[in-house]
């Protein structure tokens, strides 16, 4: 009969205003049928409202991360890796804060289990893929506005806040097939913020691709 203590595991579930959002039943069942595969004694912790920008303003993650700290926990588990942080950053000091108090990162959408080899490799990755692809988005925006404005010999600077890499990539994938719900889902599960700072919908998604410098991206490319 083995006898090694079942791992105790901290289940955080984050539900916030998107009205796309994973409701907390379905990260719920995850979790639990997780648990109940891998023998965890598991507790859950619901963050209602709450934004997934920053791991400030999240009460209930803080008490979950101070208990982890206290070693009431072994591993911190979600869902999936939006429901903890969007933020590359965040997301690199969990884990450094993890692996210096000696508790697990454990993101089931991912296969990421920083408990054990495979999965410390995998969050590593994941960070530095993000982390890569942040600089990529960053690099367009400065290449499309600098063509935007050979082009027309205007500043694009206020004429929207949204860069114009994004605008390139709603369009060519609206191009592709991609329903606008479908882009804006993306846009949301990757972090991208709207020109405004909110969450993506198909109306937003409408938007962009009626507005100005859609239109003046839609001319440089022919």
């Amino acid at each position: 009969m083995d006898s090694t203590p079942a791992q105790r595991v901290i289940g955080y579930i984050r539900v916030s205003t998107d009205k796309q959002d994973i409701g907390p039943e379905v990260q719920r069942a995850a979790l639990e049928a997780e648990a109940q595969r891998q023998g965890w004694n598991l507790t859950i912790a619901q963050e209602n409202a709450a934004s997934a920008k920053s791991l400030r303003n999240r009460p209930i993650l803080a008490a979950a991360l101070a208990d982890l700290k206290a070693g009431a926990y072994d591993a911190l588990a979600v869902s999936k890796l939006d429901r903890l942080s969007r933020s590359v950053a965040d997301f690199a000091t969990i884990l450094e804060t993890a692996s210096r108090q000696r508790w697990a990162v454990i993101s089931l959408d991912l296969g990421i289990d920083t408990s054990t080899i495979t999965g410390a490799a995998m969050a590593q990755v994941t960070c530095t893929f993000a982390e890569m692809e942040r600089k990529k988005i960053a690099e367009r925006t400065r290449d499309g506005m600098a063509r935007i404005k050979a082009t027309t010999g205007k500043h694009m600077g206020r004429v929207s806040a949204l860069p114009a890499a994004t605008v390139e990539r709603i369009r060519a994938e609206r191009e592709a097939g991609h329903s606008m719900a479908a882009i804006a889902l993306t846009l949301n599960a990757e972090g991208i913020p709207t020109a405004t700072g909110k969450t993506w919908h198909a109306s937003t998604i409408r938007q962009v691709l009626t507005s100005e410098t859609a239109r003046k991206l839609e001319g440089t490319l022919l």
